[in-house]
Formats: structure tokens, sequence, C-alpha cells
């Protein structure tokens, strides 16, 4: 009977209703740690940090941490020059800020007024944005094209180490 219904459908529908079906499941098990430090100890200039600002509860956020995210250092484009952190929005767990500080999740979501979940940003290795920010969750299938693409631009903007 499923396979009845599966059928008739488009490969992207199916999907999607895959990736609603895979959220709600996980949902339960709660986000991901979240990071001490934003930056690499010593990292190199040419990284790109794709931050991921979330807040608890938030399907989308768990949607773009679980579906998408973890897709990036997978990639041979971007292996070796991105990375993935999270920040939550309202948490006041302490990190090592891009500048070498410590302060809290939620000081970092205000410096980069950052008021909405999920958000994604892409920083540079001193934590300036090289591309536009990807606001809220995927609703029709789009999202991963949206990401790349934003990876690609911060990639391009920031000069790749000799």
């Amino acid at each position: 009977m499923f396979a009845r219904l599966i059928a008739p459908m488009s490969a992207p529908v199916v999907g999607l209703i895959a990736t609603l079906l895979f959220t709600t499941h996980t949902a339960a098990a709660g986000p991901a740690p979240l990071p001490s430090r934003l930056h690499e100890a010593g990292g190199r200039p040419d990284l790109l940090y794709v931050v991921l600002f979330s807040l608890p509860d938030c399907p989308y956020c768990v949607a773009v941490r679980q579906a998408y995210l973890p897709a990036l250092p997978d990639d041979p484009r971007f292996r070796e020059r991105v990375r993935i952190r999270e920040v939550g929005i309202g948490s006041a767990k302490q990190l090592i800020d891009f500048d070498g500080q410590k302060t809290s999740h939620a000081e970092v979501a205000r410096r980069l007024k950052v008021k909405f979940a999920p958000t994604v940003l892409f920083l540079d290795a001193s934590g300036q944005p090289r591309a536009e920010a990807l606001l809220g969750g995927d609703s029709v299938g789009l999202y991963g094209g949206y990401l790349e693409k934003r990876v690609m631009q911060a990639l391009e903007a920031i000069p790749k180490s000799p």
C-alpha cells in the first residue's frame, strides 16, 4: 500500500517527505553539543566557518543541522576549507569567539544581529561575513541548493592559502 502511494510521486517530493519524517523522529534526541570554539586555534586564514544559529525545539534547525550541514565536509569541493559550527541564540553557554575572547552563545548572536532561527552565517577566520546569511528552513526542497550557492560565494571571497 505504501509503495502505491509513493510510486506516482516525484523524487523531490519523496525526499522532502523522508526529511520531514527523519526530522520529526530525530528531533526528540535534542540538539548537537554546542561548540566551545568558533574557530580552530591556529586555524588557517582561508577557512570558511558555516555557523548555524539555532533555538531549542526548532524543527527547522534540526533539519538544517541533520540533513544539510553534515554533507558539506563530505563534499570534495568543500572538505579542506569548510568548518561547521553551531551557536544557540539564547544559550548562556560559553565559547571562544573569533577574536580569542570568552563569551556566551547569546552574545555572539546579539553581536552578529541574529534574531531568527535557523540562520546560517558564512564567516571567514576573523568572523567577518563572506556571503549573504541564509534565513529560515526548507519548505520546498531547495535549501541544499541555496546553502551550496552561499558556500561557493563565500569561498570565492576568501583568498586561498598558498
